[in-house]
């Protein structure tokens, strides 16, 4: 196991320095100490850039390995010619005191991730779900990708429509250990947690206090429902820990006075890979883009019209093609049509089918003993908008809620499946980025920092 694990972890160092060279390219990241923690983001914007073209490569036959390795050798050797490392080398200034509360945090997340990683490390994969949908996705890319595309579209490897982006990620990660091995893949799903509160603290610092940011991020990583379900392998908690990110770094590009390039970014890769990761994620990237030109519209300044326009249009340009792909070869679930979300008549006979769902829903959201009380938490920091008249913020925030959770509604109601046993297996599952988003977004609505732009 030891040989994996180093495999793995080397891999995921590589996504690292993948991503720093995609900071460096367009002037994010440079020698100025006042980019230095941009760098924060680099581990997830790292994945994005190796998965995104590696799972579209995939439906062609290109094995995933190769697509990484050259994306990331491209992507590497670009940076250093820019930055002209023996020259002109990136110079990071280390970061100040900061705050005690958000040290005392920061130790508190590390200890209980760290002492989960043995658990992530050995527990043997068990659920039967993760394996039909995403893990023999994952198995057949690794092991046979000439085979792949055909055998993909056939039905035979779970829900045909459902992306690849998670596959493709464990693919990667087999072929770093060497040897398919679904154990030791979890440590994988760990570090995406051991990760979020870094990348958010680097897109929020600006416009939060770190202490909230702190506070925001071990609500998320250390709640039961989210350490339990990374362990079963699942796509729904990576998919909310990059809903997450996409909208932390949509709501301070949204907030701020003056254009950061370098959030809008962000808010293109991370919402972009939330729609290669599940069905759902599309849906949340949707929303995602429609609060951003909500809030842009919000604040009343023309002059950011083109550029939220420019980043709506990257993040649809990373999840339309897979949708373009499931058209051609007519790949649909058999649990929905939505289709039937368009028909009146439909929506009325099955109407009976809205107050279970909302009600099974709103069991989750509320479930302390799974997410304590972060669902009212959110409510209060929508209020505080309100009182407090931060209307961009509440456009951008208020706009995502509500049409995600609305997509959410609609998709059980329309849904063919028994919708007893279809609540019971999906609910609390579902609702995780309704939950990972909205905490995302708590730092810039409690005492948050002055604009940099009035300083």
């Amino acid at each position: 196991m030891a040989a994996e694990l180093a495999g793995l972890l080397i891999a995921n160092a590589a996504y690292a320095l993948v991503g720093l060279s995609l900071l460096v390219l367009p002037g994010w990241v440079t020698r100025d100490p006042a980019t230095w923690y941009r760098v924060g983001a680099a581990y997830p914007a790292g994945i994005v850039a190796i998965v995104v073209p590696a799972s579209y490569l995939a439906l062609v036959r290109v094995p995933v390995s190769l697509t990484a390795t050259v994306v990331g050798v491209v992507l590497v050797a670009a940076a250093l010619w820019r930055s002209k490392p023996w020259q002109d080398r990136i110079r990071l200034r280390r970061p100040g005191k900061g705050s005690f509360v958000a040290r005392l945090l920061g130790l508190v997340i590390a200890v209980v991730l760290l002492y989960a990683l043995r658990t992530f490390a050995t527990r043997p994969f068990l659920e039967w779900d993760s394996w039909v949908v995403w893990m023999s996705k994952a198995r057949l890319l690794y092991e046979a990708p000439s085979a792949a595309p055909a055998a993909l579209r056939s039905g035979d490897y779970g829900q045909a429509p459902y992306p690849l982006g998670l596959p493709t990620l464990e693919s990667l990660g087999f072929s770093a250990m060497g040897r398919f091995d679904g154990t030791v893949i979890g440590v994988q799903f760990l570090l995406l947690a051991m990760t979020f509160p870094i990348t958010l603290w680097s897109l929020l610092r600006a416009r939060a206090r770190a202490w909230t940011i702190a506070l925001a991020s071990l609500t998320v990583v250390c709640a039961p429902q989210i350490l339990y379900q990374l362990l079963t392998r699942y796509a729904d908690v990576p998919l909310g820990l990059f809903v997450g990110l996409g909208l932390a770094a949509g709501a301070a590009w949204a907030v701020s006075r003056r254009s950061d390039r370098w959030l809008l970014g962000c808010f293109v890769l991370f919402l972009g890979m939330a729609g290669l990761l599940k069905s759902e994620g599309f849906l949340f990237a949707l929303a995602g883009c429609v609060a951003l030109a909500a809030a842009t519209v919000a604040g009343r300044d023309r002059t950011r019209l083109a550029e939220a326009a420019a980043g709506i249009g990257g993040v649809l340009a990373i999840v339309l093609p897979w949708r373009v792909y499931c058209s051609v070869y007519g790949l649909a679930t058999p649990d929905y049509d939505l289709g039937n979300a368009l028909r009146p008549s439909y929506l009325h006979d099955h109407a009976d089918r809205v107050w279970p769902t909302v009600t099974e829903l709103s069991a989750q959201l509320t479930n302390a003993r799974s997410w304590g009380f972060l669902v009212w938490a959110i409510l209060l920091a929508l209020l505080a908008g309100v009182c407090s008249a931060r209307w961009r913020l509440l456009a951008f925030a208020g706009t995502w809620l509500v049409l995600a959770a609305g997509g959410l509604l609609l998709t059980y109601w329309v849904s063919v499946l028994p919708l007893t046993s279809h609540l019971t297996n999906t609910s609390n599952r579902t609702i995780v980025s309704l939950l990972v988003g909205g905490a995302a977004m708590l730092p810039l609505f409690v005492f948050p920092r002055p604009d940099p732009a009035d300083r």
